[in-house]
């Protein structure tokens, strides 16, 4: 299991000081994936996430919430607190954000439909490449992990970059992902995340 160091920021973090997790290719992937990195810092009030992918997006058609954006060139952080349910943020270069919690693949709940504090999602793509950043509320980890951003807080969690019905589909994550087919709703590979 990998294990990534989340740094404490300022509201505004330098993202070009802060350490990178890489995706790589999921042994499923039926293409070579773009090249990508995952960036997290946190401060009191959220966890601050941003992904990068280091190619032009090949397919950006969703635009509503929660929309299948998996389909897309698409950017996604899942992550739990110990012995929670896990929350699953996913979007593509349009920003459309796709988010919910539950226990697996199928018994979740978007977070839409309950009442709490959204992540703010924003995307910026230009000729070299495309990034989605998270704001994750401390409120909204508070009421669905209960947990807050702390010195020592150990999360788990996993980054991944894919895009299914793109030109050339591929899957990858930071943590590798051992199922016989894609699949990232599977918490039992999630890697380490801790808190400094």
């Amino acid at each position: 299991m990998k294990s990534y160091t989340i740094i404490k920021s300022g509201p505004y973090p330098d993202w070009a000081l802060v350490p990178s997790a890489a995706p790589e290719a999921c042994r499923w992937s039926p293409n070579p994936p773009p090249a990508s990195e995952a960036k997290a810092v946190w401060t009191e009030e959220a966890l601050l996430v941003r992904l990068e992918s280091f190619a032009a997006p090949t397919r950006a058609e969703n635009t509503a919430p929660d929309s299948p954006v998996w389909e897309d060139n698409c950017l996604e952080f899942f992550f739990a607190a110990a012995g929670t349910d896990y929350l699953n943020l996913e979007a593509n270069a349009n920003g459309a954000l796709r988010a919910s919690i539950g226990p697996d693949r199928h018994a979740r709940c978007l977070l839409r439909e309950l009442d709490v504090p959204l992540p703010l999602v924003a995307a910026s793509c230009g000729a070299d490449g495309w990034s989605v950043s998270f704001t994750i509320p401390a409120a909204l980890l508070e009421t669905l992990l209960g947990v807050t951003p702390h010195s020592g807080l150990r999360l788990r969690g996993n980054f991944y970059a894919c895009g299914d019905r793109t030109p050339a589909p591929y899957y990858a994550a930071w943590n590798p992902v051992e199922t016989p087919a894609p699949d990232f709703h599977r918490p039992e590979f999630f890697g380490e995340l801790l808190l400094r």
